[in-house]
């Protein structure tokens, strides 16, 4: 089994370095504490093709898969998992189910979506019974050719900025027939329609610059141009969309992983006790050996799935893999580096305590996965 990259992908890595050198670091801290999502950074993003990168060229994408893509995550999410997060959702929340599922509707803005030209939003996949924030919370009645939403969707990653929604409801209304499916389904909502109310979340522990927005629906028509799929298939695209956006969250996680180990390793090499560096000590040596291996381990379990998916193999165990592993690793490698750091590390003024508030994000989206029951 080859595990190298290929020039292609080397070039990925090396390109996204250098925007997160050149056009995040320099104010992810700001907008942290801001709350404040930038939308200009994601518009950059779009015009090197990040939003497009794993789409074929022949839809407006850039043809490089998801393996190329979860390795845009990683090094993105290194520097600011918010961004990573506004990516991933707009990626795998919004135009992945778009792309597979959108042949009745949507197909209008699919293109829009691929180039980045317009940002998506979306909140997690929710299955059928389960707690809110996975718990299908709208409902579509039935209107002459379209459908009025109402209900209250909650946590809406890119929703402060987005141009377009992603939201499931139960349809109401009684099937013809014995054993027909649950009236799930999949709409795609444009903002600025009469009845959609966008309320930003704030004081959040992290992820805190992804623009999360609480939707309010009151009797919000839309047309039925705006169903993606069918009704009856909504629970069918959540369950695949979040089989396939477990690993691109995993990515994240190993990026978080990833960023915190850099930052520990460049403190714990200048700062001295007992006559030498702190990295020369067994215990923290030891610390940053596990870190340095479970951020590897992460991404290698998040390029599995991916590279699943591109070669059309079963990816959802993979992927349910790779998400509950990166995690768990996300979680501990950023607790670790605050212990390195020590004092530093509970300061704002250093790096690692927003890596640590960013990982509890994902940790606490992977532990509703596990309750709702992930498969």
């Amino acid at each position: 089994m080859r595990f190298e990259l290929t020039e292609e992908q080397e070039m990925i890595c090396d390109v996204v370095r250098d925007f997160v050198a050149r056009e995040v670091e320099t104010k992810v801290e700001q907008l942290d504490e801001a709350e404040a999502f930038d939308r200009e950074l994601f518009d950059r993003m779009a015009a090197l093709g990040f939003a497009g990168l794993p789409w074929p060229e022949s839809d407006g994408g850039a043809g490089g898969g998801f393996a190329s893509y979860v390795l845009l995550l990683e090094q993105l999410s290194g520097g600011c998992a918010s961004l990573g997060a506004a990516l991933w959702t707009h990626v795998q929340l919004v135009t992945w189910p778009v792309y597979r599922f959108g042949q009745n509707g949507g197909t209008k803005h699919l293109r829009a979506l691929i180039e980045g030209r317009k940002l998506g939003a979306g909140a997690l996949p929710p299955r059928p019974g389960g707690i809110p924030p996975l718990a299908f919370t709208l409902t579509a009645k039935p209107d002459g050719d379209g459908y009025v939403l109402d209900g209250t969707l909650e946590f809406v990653f890119n929703g402060k900025e987005a141009d377009l929604f992603l939201v499931y409801a139960n349809v109401e209304g009684k099937g013809e027939g014995e054993g027909e499916p649950e009236r799930t389904a999949v709409f795609l909502v444009e903002r600025g329609m009469t009845g959609l109310q966008v309320r930003p979340v704030t004081q959040a522990l992290g992820l805190r610059s992804s623009g999360m927005a609480h939707l309010t629906f009151d009797r919000c028509r839309i047309s039925g141009g705006q169903l993606i799929g069918s009704v009856g298939q909504g629970a069918a695209i959540a369950g695949e969309t979040w089989a396939s956006a477990r690993y691109g969250l995993a990515a994240l996680a190993a990026g978080i992983a990833q960023g915190a180990l850099k930052a520990s390793l460049a403190y714990a090499k200048e700062r001295t006790q007992f006559g030498k560096p702190i990295a020369r000590h067994q215990a923290v040596a030891f610390m940053l050996a596990e870190m340095s291996a479970a951020a590897e381990a992460s991404s290698l379990l998040a390029r599995q799935a991916a590279w699943n998916e591109d070669k059309g193999l079963a990816y959802a165990e993979p992927s349910a893999r790779a998400l509950a592993y990166a995690a768990d690793a996300a979680m501990g490698s950023t607790t670790n580096a605050v212990q390195i750091l020590g004092g530093y590390g509970y300061m704002k003024e250093y790096r690692v305590e927003r890596y640590m508030r960013d990982a509890k994000a994902v940790h606490m989206v992977k532990g509703m996965d596990v309750w709702a029951g992930s498969g």
